[in-house]
């Protein structure tokens, strides 16, 4: 599969609802969206669960996560989830382009 456009895929979706910039590498995207969650999980709880249900995250990982008191505890392994469902989402839309 053509690496290059698995990456600008990638890339789109992460765009497309955090509003940062995914040319980086792996971890700073991460990182970058770790702090985006923090402050979602703090001010705006209620567009971080529509972001998660629209992204298609897993629910109950989700849930094991905000067991968790601190949103700067949850944020990074939150943001490791929504990585590895958008990478999901990437490559199945390679497969059936």
């Amino acid at each position: 599969m053509n690496q290059a456009l698995l990456q600008v895929t990638h890339e789109e979706l992460i765009r497309k609802d955090f509003e940062i910039n995914a040319a980086f590498s792996e971890e700073q995207i991460k990182a970058a969206l770790a702090e985006v969650l923090v402050q979602l999980l703090l001010h705006d709880l209620e567009k971080l669960w529509q972001i998660l249900y629209r992204k298609d995250v897993d629910e109950n990982k989700v849930k094991a996560l905000f067991n968790a008191s601190d949103a700067k505890l949850i944020a990074p392994q939150l943001a490791n989830l929504i990585y590895k469902r958008l990478e999901q989402k990437a490559l199945t839309r390679l497969q059936f382009k």
